[in-house]
């Protein structure tokens, strides 16, 4: 269910609507942070999704509170059962028609002239996706270093944030965020398969968002689970890697939590390939560990 808080703001050719998305899953203690940062921005033509997927919080009454103080900003929520992030960025986004996307996760942030600079420098080069340095905040602070992207450095790994900018046409063409990536990794997942329909991607040397670090998060998380994630990334794209790294990560998949030890070294030559060795490792101290009931 959609419940358009405020009325849009009127669209300019110079400046076309973009669309920032922001799925919350108990987070909404964290919300308001992303949101009013969303509606900082330098950019004037904005419309903000959020989307409640399920939450057991107060996402939802903290969103209409948002939408009240902001007035000046076009702020919908949008309501759904819990389907997971990927499934909450595509709802969020296919409620809207705007020609720019940027995703923003509930407990992140950023800089005042993201969306303007992003914008600008995606339009400048012609390209599909625009993404920037980031900086951390909350438990530390550091540069969040980010690499211009190319098919080399995409297939080994991401080299991308996740709040980077692009055409809604793109999303289209892509068919939005795997489902099958529930753990993490859907972001890199959807990249791959920008690349895989040529799209093209602008870095932009800045740093314009901003990634809370606090205790065990989604992308922490996910890095327990890398070896399993790795091989479902490589099943989604078989036409970006070889055959035998396909067959190896189809059988790790099928072989569930007791992959035989000639798939285990098959992981780690991939792994070794990859540069993520130390990934590799923290999936072999897992083994170790009891597991969840």
């Amino acid at each position: 269910m959609s419940e358009p808080a405020r009325t849009a703001l009127p669209e300019s050719p110079e400046s076309p609507e973009v669309a920032v998305v922001v799925p919350c899953y108990r987070y909404a203690h964290y919300l308001p942070d992303a949101v009013r940062s969303a509606a900082a921005q330098t950019w004037p033509n904005l419309r903000i999704v959020i989307v409640d997927d399920g939450s057991p919080d107060e996402t939802a009454a903290v969103a209409f509170r948002l939408a009240a103080d902001l007035p000046h900003r076009r702020i919908d929520l949008l309501r759904q059962p819990n389907q997971g992030l990927a499934a909450a960025r595509n709802a969020g986004i296919r409620a809207t028609s705007s020609p720019f996307v940027l995703p923003l996760d509930a407990d992140d942030a950023l800089a005042p002239d993201a969306v303007e600079k992003l914008v600008r420098a995606l339009a400048a080069a012609h390209a599909d996706v625009a993404t920037p340095l980031g900086r951390t905040f909350g438990n530390e602070d550091r540069r969040l270093v980010t690499l211009p992207a190319t098919r080399r450095r995409l297939r080994a790994g991401n080299c991308l944030v996740y709040s980077s900018l692009f055409r809604r046409g793109l999303f289209d063409r892509i068919g939005g965020y795997a489902l099958n990536l529930r753990a993490g990794y859907e972001d890199w997942d959807f990249w791959l398969g920008a690349l895989e329909r040529g799209a093209r991607f602008v870095h932009v040397p800045e740093e314009l968002f901003r990634y809370r670090r606090h205790g065990t998060t989604m992308l922490t998380g996910a890095d327990r689970q890398a070896m399993a994630l790795r091989a479902t990334i490589v099943t989604n794209h078989p036409s970006l890697y070889p055959r035998w790294r396909v067959r190896l990560a189809g059988r790790l998949l099928r072989a569930a939590d007791r992959p035989p030890s000639w798939v285990r070294a098959g992981m780690l030559a991939t792994f070794l390939l990859d540069r993520r060795l130390e990934l590799f490792w923290r999936q072999l101290r897992r083994r170790g560990e009891p597991r969840p009931a």
